[in-house]
């Protein structure tokens, strides 16, 4: 029987900004494991961040991205074993969701013995995600760019220093829920000029690895201003990382998690930002993670 190993990292988008064209992945992963069967029954078993989230069977967000590519291709295998490994938090703007359809998708396609191109792959991601800022960095790694035009996906892997990060992630039950709506259609003109104006500034800043060029541009007045209401603390936790060492901090896609960039004392800035959320009643996870180059591995093998 065939079998297929796919690890994919975690990914944070928007980056000040940038919002909605960036996306940057980092090391922080989920396995997922597929075996084909000589039986027709699918078995999908789960563990780690987001085990018992998802309907297993059909309902799991791998086999949702499988049975796209089965569907569109017209053939499938008899029977699957899907085992899920994740260490990405979920709900916190780490795309956690779209890199488990990723892997449906990439899982597949080896399956079936690759009969999509990598923009094929790519296409099919962020149509079933609605996420490409995610999709791209998760396959990609590194950072990347893109748009959609008419269904079309475009993009590019752009220059970047091998930044360390610190990501806290507090645990805010109903945040994906009470963010939902409170994004604006309609903005200033002067709050868009703001961050059209620092973007170019953003992306020299991690070609450079400029830390000190990279806190002047990193805010943001489109989303920020809105979302980090619904984050208890926030600005104690921002006070609390500067204060810690921390230069430049912004929220990952739309939250809650957070990202500091610093030259050294990272496991400290870490430390005060969990710290300074337990102070505001709020329990928060901390990693101190390297930006991941790599993207999405995958190995294929044949079990007897």
């Amino acid at each position: 029987m065939q079998r297929v190993k796919i690890k994919l990292p975690a990914t944070v988008t928007n980056l000040g900004p940038g919002l909605g064209s960036l996306g940057l992945a980092v090391g922080l992963y989920m396995t997922i494991e597929i075996n084909g069967r000589d039986d027709n029954n699918l078995v999908v078993e789960t563990e780690g961040e987001g085990a018992g989230r998802y309907g297993t069977g059909l309902r799991h967000p791998v086999t949702l991205g499988m049975m796209r590519v089965f569907q569109q291709q017209e053939r499938a295998t008899l029977g699957i074993h899907v085992r899920v490994h994740n260490d990405i938090p979920f709900a916190s703007g780490l795309g956690a969701e779209t890199a488990f359809h990723a892997a449906g998708i990439i899982a597949a396609n080896n399956l079936l013995g690759n009969p999509y191109s990598r923009q094929e792959i790519l296409n099919l991601t962020a149509q079933i995600s609605g996420e490409p800022d995610h999709a791209l960095p998760a396959v990609l790694g590194g950072l990347t760019t893109c748009m959609v035009k008419d269904d079309l996906l475009t993009y590019r892997t752009l220059t970047t220093t091998p930044f360390t990060i610190v990501v806290v992630v507090p645990e805010l039950a109903d945040y994906k829920d009470n963010t939902a709506s409170i994004i604006p259609e309609r903005v200033a003109l002067h709050d868009a000029l703001h961050n059209l104006g620092r973007l170019p500034l953003l992306l020299e800043a991690f070609k450079s690895g400029s830390l000190e060029l990279l806190a002047e541009v990193m805010d943001d007045q489109l989303y920020t201003p809105h979302l980090k209401a619904r984050i208890p603390g926030y600005d104690h936790v921002l006070e609390m990382a500067q204060r810690a060492g921390a230069v430049a901090l912004t929220l990952s896609g739309t939250g809650p998690a957070l990202l500091a960039f610093a030259p050294d004392k990272h496991e400290k800035i870490a430390t005060a930002m969990t710290f300074a959320f337990e102070q505001a009643g709020v329990t928060a996870r901390s990693w101190v993670l390297p930006v991941d180059t790599q993207g999405v591995q995958v190995s294929v093998a044949r079990s007897a």
